[in-house]
């Protein structure tokens, strides 16, 4: 799918592929997301890039990087991914005269919000610095993304917490995990983000101005600081599983100690009765008129001291 806006100083215009080269345009932003084989072509066409190094922008695990080819650059960025599971995607970003073209398998909510962003309020705030301001806001809503998810995660963590102190189930754990598989993703794609930025601030493509190089050692430092988020993160999850295994462990002796005491309390007077279970013709006060309330007796102090070593070791209150 194709979504083609130019932009020419003073407003919008929504394009067909066959415009994408109208040099009226300041700057011509083109959305291309899980594009047919005749999209692609139709692209390659119009902006003179080949078709398989489009298709590098389509690759969600390619490499985040910045190349410098003879007539356009390509950035590759991660960005996250929004599924059954939150995990991460790569999508290309080419740049060539005055078109910007970003390129992606999976939706990408970001790049949504950016699209809606300039139909609905003025462009000029994102397009009228020009193509290297337009790429910093791109990378910036994306970092936003991750900034967002960061902070419910932190919520996220907090309640996981709050339920642990109470009960432990498999959901809980399950939640955990994946929690921690998510972290894992981010902390990857951050960090090959962080590479790319470094990049972008240091080095003087004529796609970006010296605003734009400063702009973008911002969100540099914001990677920066989401990837020390991450990390601190990924460690409190570490801690929530190590506490939940420790309550774990604590209820099951809990009932191990239960099932103790009660044992103790009944083995000697299973064993007594036991004794007098077996069909023998003689036996101690077999014949005696008081002599099952004397076992009986027996039985119930065998009871009664057991309760009282165990009043004495604080296993009963």
């Amino acid at each position: 799918m194709l979504k083609i806006i130019g932009y020419d100083g003073e407003e919008i215009e929504t394009m067909g592929p066959e415009e994408i080269n109208n040099e009226n345009y300041n700057v011509i932003w083109v959305d291309c997301y899980d594009p047919s084989d005749e999209e692609l072509l139709q692209l390659s066409k119009n902006i003179g890039i080949e078709i398989e190094e489009l298709k590098a922008g389509l690759d969600e695990l390619e490499v985040p990087r910045v190349e410098e080819e003879d007539d356009y650059y390509l950035i590759v960025y991660k960005a996250p991914l929004f599924e059954e599971d939150i995990t991460t995607t790569s999508f290309g970003i080419f740049i060539k005269d005055n078109i910007i073209l970003t390129i992606h398998i999976d939706k990408i909510n970001s790049l949504g919000k950016i699209y809606s962003l300039l139909k609905t309020k003025k462009p000029k705030t994102f397009l009228d610095r020009g193509k290297g301001f337009f790429l910093y806001s791109l990378l910036n809503q994306i970092t936003i993304s991750y900034s967002r998810i960061m902070l419910n995660l932190d919520d996220e963590l907090d309640r996981l917490e709050e339920v642990l102190l109470k009960h432990q189930d498999q959901n809980i754990t399950t939640e955990i995990l994946q929690l921690r598989k998510t972290l894992v993703y981010f902390h990857k794609a951050l960090v090959s983000n962080k590479d790319v930025l470094s990049i972008l601030k240091r080095k003087y493509l004529p796609i970006t101005t010296q605003d734009d190089r400063e702009h973008i050692e911002d969100l540099y430092y914001d990677t920066l600081q989401l990837i020390d988020m991450e990390t601190t993160y990924r460690e409190l999850l570490v801690s929530t599983m190590d506490m939940g295994i420790s309550l774990e462990n604590i209820r099951m002796n809990q009932k191990m100690k239960i099932l103790t005491m009660i044992t103790a309390l009944f083995a000697l007077p299973v064993w007594i009765t036991g004794i007098y279970g077996m069909n023998f013709k003689y036996m101690p006060l077999l014949n005696n008129p008081y002599g099952f309330w004397v076992i009986f007796g027996i039985t119930i102090m065998s009871i009664m001291l057991v309760l009282y070593v165990f009043s004495i070791e604080k296993w009963i209150k």
